[in-house]
């Protein structure tokens, strides 16, 4: 039985994977504690995750600029050697580029073989190119089953699976069905290689994007500069391989904001000390409260940063009016926005580049992308209640529009594009949308228009109800993952160890990622991938082994 527990298992292999296995490496190194490690992973590219995979293509970017990409050192690196920038070789101004996220893949995937060349003798790593499709629990630990094989027992497994197959929603169904019966093409935005080579057959043709998130960013990008259209200048030149039009649609028509252009500019929305200190306590505070007042809390402490930024900035602002924004805000996120696509892509621009104040929403979204590894620290930590941690999550995925904004450059871009009509936003805002013999007829604000082309850029919610894949289905079924409420995900206590139906935790399991959103915060960054869980789920593993006295076999 000893010797079992000391075989540790991660089932999905991405940067949450690798950065859960470099955690137990770290610490297993420290006590000298044997362990055999299995990793499940069928993609090619092991660490990358298929966001950051080093074969996907280049025109999808990655929404932080270098300098911004702080990732903790690999196991066993020297002082000021591992990070992205120096495996890149960048340096100086080299900072404020933002690279595409393949470049990010082919470093973490080259952090993992490093770090099995580097493995003490008392720690093995197997890599396992699978997909494990069940898990059952046993009297020496968990089986995991992958094309009809069983592996382990394992004392010890970690769910990391990023997204997971997922049941389209009722709208997607619909558009599925429709576009088999009338032979219409209704992709998704991923793999991007994917959709460039079957956009190759799209000239001439009108490509609607359901979405006007990242996601549909890259997809412009993929639709222009993925089929040879190039920017020069103030000028888009095209390749004559583009659609004739794209238009993109969501449920508000908003884009989201750019970041602010470069290091000065952002640090003008660094919070103080104080302020630092004051957003933990309120925090702290208000996971504790009752629904409905912990976030008031953290509210107040936001209002008077915004305050104070806005006005540095030369804006003249009132405090009633960044309370009522931010009461607005938590009730109906979003909904403040009247400006047309154009007029608040424009103004986004200005607000990053600096030449006009910024506003309440912008100001805001930059102070909470500032807070969220503070955030991350002090709820992944915690064990919230349902309520409040839908009240926290929902507050927090309304920020993303600002929180996860576009580098400047894509949003220029984007503004091109708009002016030049290749994109049409004259249908962005919550379009009606009828299926036609020709395809999705959308009409909004006085305009209509047809795409013959559909492309899904929307991506699933992080939560349990509607994941299919049969590995999470099986043990949803068994209890084993029971969600931590209504449209969140798993129950899990701050080490990542399951909560089942009873209240008990799961003996030997463990889920990081998306699927533990509502016990976890802000999981959609590469940031949050190596944060403190895999550092606790790790702890918890050494704490559990036996004596070691002997190598595992």
């Amino acid at each position: 039985m000893g010797r079992d527990r000391r075989r540790v298992a991660i089932v999905g292999f991405g940067p949450r994977g690798l950065a859960a296995l470099e955690a137990l490496v770290r610490r297993a190194s420290g006590a000298g504690a044997a362990l055999a490690v299995d990793v499940f992973e069928p993609s090619s590219w092991p660490a990358s995750g298929p966001s950051f995979s080093p074969g996907e293509s280049e025109s999808c970017l990655l929404n932080l600029p270098v300098r911004s990409i702080d990732l903790p050192p690999p196991p066993f690196a020297r002082e000021g050697e591992g990070s992205f920038a120096d495996w890149m070789g960048l340096t100086g101004g080299d900072g404020e580029a933002y690279l595409p996220r393949a470049r990010l893949g082919a470093y973490l995937n080259a952090r993992f073989e490093t770090l099995l060349a580097q493995l003490p003798s008392h720690i093995t790593v197997t890599r396992r190119a699978v997909r494990v499709t069940e898990a059952r629990r046993g009297g020496e630990g968990w089986h995991l089953y992958a094309q009809g094989v069983a592996h382990g027992p394992f004392g010890h497994v970690l769910l990391s699976l990023g997204q997971p197959e997922t049941a389209s929603d009722d709208q997607l169904c619909r558009w599925q069905d429709h576009a088999d019966r009338h032979s219409l093409p209704l992709r998704p935005a991923y793999p991007g290689k994917g959709l460039i080579d079957a956009a190759e057959d799209w000239a001439g043709r009108v490509v609607g994007i359901r979405g006007m998130a990242l996601s549909a960013l890259d997809v412009v990008r993929m639709l222009t500069l993925g089929l040879g259209g190039r920017f020069a200048g103030s000028s888009y030149i095209a390749s004559g391989r583009e659609p004739a039009r794209i238009v993109p649609f969501s449920l508000d028509g908003h884009a989201p904001a750019p970041k602010p252009l470069n290091a000065k500019l952002d640090a003008r929305f660094d919070p103080s000390q104080e302020e630092s200190a004051a957003f933990e306590e309120a925090l702290r505070a208000g996971l504790s409260e009752q629904p409905g007042s912990g976030l008031e809390l953290v509210r107040g402490v936001l209002e008077s940063a915004a305050l104070r930024v806005i006005r540095a900035g030369g804006g003249a602002i009132q405090p009633d009016e960044v309370r009522e924004w931010l009461e607005l805000e938590s009730e109906r996120p979003g909904s403040q926005e009247q400006r047309g696509t154009l007029d608040a892509l424009c103004a986004g621009i200005s607000q990053a580049e600096g030449r006009e104040p910024p506003a309440i929403g912008y100001t805001i979204g930059q102070l909470w992308r500032k807070w969220q590894p503070l955030l991350r620290r002090v709820f992944d930590s915690a064990s919230v209640s349902a309520a409040t941690a839908q009240e926290f999550v929902s507050f927090d995925d309304g920020l993303k529009r600002y929180s996860y904004g576009a580098p400047v450059e894509t949003a220029r871009q984007l503004r091109m594009l708009i002016e030049t009509g290749l994109v049409d936003p004259r249908a962005a805002d919550d379009p009606d949308i009828t299926l036609t013999p020709q395809g999705w007829k959308l009409h909004s604000g006085g305009h209509t228009v047809t795409a013959s082309v559909m492309i899904d850029a929307v991506l699933p919610q992080p939560a349990l109800a509607p994941v299919t894949e049969p590995l999470v289905a099986g043990l949803r079924q068994g209890l084993a993952l029971k969600p931590l409420g209504d449209g969140l995900g798993a129950r899990c206590a701050p080490d990542a160890a399951l909560i089942a139906a009873d209240g008990v935790r799961v003996a030997g399991l463990a889920l990081v990622g998306r699927l533990a959103n509502g016990s976890a915060i802000a999981t959609d960054s590469i940031h949050d991938c190596f944060g403190s869980i895999p550092d606790r789920w790790a702890q918890s593993v050494l704490s559990a082994l036996p004596d070691q006295g002997a190598s595992p076999s």
